[in-house]
Parts: structure tokens; sequence; C-alpha cells
């Protein structure tokens, strides 16, 4: 394996070494916040600081020999925790900044004092503690909490959101002084449309006018709460007609779900984009939804939503923290575990052009407050904190961390549809 690194600025002399995954590595978002983070400092890096983007490319030398999927996973667990961490033992820098907390044990072969990582969110450790309802195979939780362990060795953690940090503070020993929320941003290719333009695009993405697209961005995670999707598109459908479709970006579905669907009778419903090739391509299907469904049991952020308000596409999201935080007033939010309230949410959006209206302008304002200048510029703060430069980067993360927050999740239960 070798450590393939690209400086980002050349100014100054303090130096801050961005650590992001082997590229071997199948996490799209993690490569994307790398991406956008380091591209986004570069642009507004302030009082000298020169950054360093390492992402190693991961060597094939048992899959080389042996093409199978044990000997794949057997290279990649030696990449990660052995020949990354020995590449590392000779760099130097005034603050390493290892941008997943997958990669937590990297700490172990760095200076703690001069040491960031970020986290993004704690689900194997709450799916252990049963506070997510899915289940994680119990290996991925032992080999999670050594890296959670080794993390929380470093100087700052960086949470995605007050609702990573609440979880930071429950289930480890991480002290709040040491915890900083720091929001992710939203990429400018995610913006809205000309109703001519949005034809335009159904056209190139063969979507006919009147298909009532509801869109739904997946990943591997069972916490994306498919099954409860799927249980929703069929009462749409019983209601509406086949003219409603769920478009899926992304991952195939899993056996059990396919079943599910086809005793639904809505496979025949079910478009499977699979995986598209840059973030551009997704813009035009959030462009193309007649409504993003996200309906995740738990997140640590959530970008779908974000980027579906961004692009002027009404969202139906669940009341979970993470997420009421993210997108304030601007969504219809419902229980991730009630397919009635979240056809309902749907089928309103469909049906009901004013309410679809008025989110869609809601929407556009609330992304405005997730930019990855400003990201860029509370994660240099930190960085200026760890390596001395200043006293405190806290005035200015609570000064911008005021409106981004949000209010407690309400309590979901009989009371009608929640909002945040």
């Amino acid at each position: 394996m070798s450590a393939r690194s690209s400086s980002l600025v050349s100014v100054g002399s303090r130096r801050a070494l961005l650590l992001g995954g082997v590229t071997a590595d199948g996490s799209a978002s993690m490569k994307r916040y790398a991406r956008e983070l380091s591209s986004a400092m570069s642009a507004v890096a302030q009082a000298g600081w020169a950054l360093g983007l390492v992402q190693p490319v991961q060597r094939r030398w048992l899959s080389a020999l042996w093409k199978s999927k044990h000997a794949e996973r057997l290279d990649s667990a030696v990449a990660r925790y052995v020949t990354y961490p020995l590449t590392l033992r000779s760099r130097d820098a005034d603050v390493f900044h290892v941008l997943d907390h997958g990669y937590g044990h990297l700490v172990r072969a760095l200076d703690p004092a001069r040491t960031i990582v970020t986290c993004h969110d704690l689900i194997p450790l709450l799916s252990a503690h049963r506070r997510v309802p899915m289940s994680v195979p119990a290996s991925v939780v032992t080999t999670f909490r050594f890296r959670i362990r080794e993390m929380a060795r470093a100087s700052k953690i960086l949470a995605d959101s007050v609702a990573t940090r609440d979880s930071l503070l429950e289930y480890t020993d991480i002290p709040a002084s040491r915890i900083v929320v720091i929001p992710l941003g939203v990429s400018q290719c995610f913006a809205p449309c000309e109703p001519w333009q949005a034809h335009a695009i159904r056209r190139r993405l063969n979507v006919s006018t009147d298909t009532k697209v509801v869109l739904q961005v997946a990943t591997r995670g069972r916490y994306k709460n498919t099954p409860c999707l799927l249980r929703a598109l069929a009462k749409l459908r019983h209601q509406l007609g086949p003219a409603v479709i769920l478009a899926r970006v992304g991952v195939p579905l899993y056996e059990d779900e396919v079943a599910l669907a086809h005793r639904l009778a809505v496979m025949d419903g079910i478009r499977s984009i699979g995986f598209v090739p840059d973030d551009r391509t997704l813009a035009d299907w959030y462009r193309a939804a007649t409504v993003l469904a996200f309906p995740s049991l738990w997140e640590g952020f959530g970008w779908p939503p974000l980027e579906a308000m961004a692009s002027g596409t009404p969202v139906v999201a669940s009341a979970i923290p993470s997420v009421c935080a993210t997108v304030g007033q601007a969504a219809d939010l419902v229980d991730p575990e009630d397919d009635d309230a979240l056809a309902g949410a749907l089928e309103r959006i469909i049906t009901d052009a004013d309410h679809a209206m008025q989110l869609r302008s809601k929407g556009l304002e609330q992304a405005k407050e997730f930019t990855w200048d400003q990201t860029a510029r509370l994660t240099l703060a930190v960085y200026d904190e760890v390596s001395g430069t200043t006293t405190s980067a806290d005035a200015l993360l609570d000064k911008r961390l005021g409106c981004l927050t949000g209010p407690t999740p309400p309590d979901v239960g009989a009371h009608g549809p929640p909002t945040c």
C-alpha cells in the first residue's frame, strides 16, 4: 500500500495532514467528506496552514493470488490495521486530522495531543445497546469498540451533529470539553432548476411527465429502513395508482426486501437506479423527483434531506434528533416506524401542490445554512486551538452553531404527525 498524498495549499509553516480512508473503501459519504472538506479548507486556509490529504492506495496481495471475498477482506484488514498505521509513523505535522471514526485506530500511530478525529455516528454501538432497532454482527461491534476506544485518545473529536455528540457523551468516556459539533455542508451542485429544465432532466432520465417519483437514496445500512418505505409505497399506489413509483439510487434491495416488495405487489413500481457516477447525476435525480423519502431509524447527520431541499425537492423524513436539527421546519417529519404516517405525508406532498411549494421554499432557505465554507472555517478554528495558536475555538463555534442545533425532537406517538 502506498500513501498517496496531495498537497492542497503550500503557504505558511504550519502543516495539517488530513487522513482519509484507503481508496478501496466503498463508503461514498466518507470519500465525499474528505473531498469536500479538503477542497473547502484549501480555499479558505488562513494563518499559514499548509494542508495535505492522505488517501492510501490498497495493494492487492492475497486477492491477487486467490480471488475470493475472504482474500479481499484480509487484504483490506491488513491495509487498514497494519500498513496504513505504519506509513504514518514517519509523517510529521502540526495537526493530524483523521476524517473517519472508522479509522480511529490510527491515533495509536500518531501523537494524540496533535490529533483530531471526526466522528460521524455510533450506529454499531447504538445497535448493540438496542437504541437502534437493527442487527449488527458481533464481530463488527467488537472492532468498532476498538476503533472508538482509540479515537477517544485524540485531542479533539469533531461531531457532525448534536445527536452524535450526545451519543459520544452517553456511550464513551470522552468529556464534553473535547467534543466540538461542526455540521457538514452541502455541495453547490445541488441547486434548484426551472420547470422546463426539470422536464428536460426527466426526459433524459426516462421519467414521464405524469409519473410521481418518490426518491430514496439508499446505502447498505439497514437503518435506512427500507421495509417501512415499501409498505408506505404499497399504500400510496393503492390510493393513487401505478403512476407513483419508488426510484432507488444506491445499493440494490436485500433479498428479504425483494421478497417483501413481491408480497406487497409493488415490485413493478420500483425503479432501481443503482450507483450514480457523480453528484451531478444525483442532483438530477433530486430535481426529477416529486418528493424525497428519508425514513431512517438513525443518522449521524443525514445528507439526502439537505441535498434534496437545496435542489428544490420537498422532503418527508424521520423525526429523529439529527434529522430534526438538519431540516428544521422545512420538511414533513414522521415516526420512522409508522408506515401509515409515512404514506400519508408522501401522499399530501404528491396531491397538494400548495403544500409542496411551501416545503420547497422553506427547504431552499434551510439548505443555505449548511455550507462547506462554514465547515472549513470552523474546522480550521479547531486546528488553531490544537496547535496552540489560539486559546479556544469555542466562541466562534458557539456563535455559528446557535442556529444549527435545532429543537429537541418530539415524542412520537398517537398525537398526529410530529414537527420539530
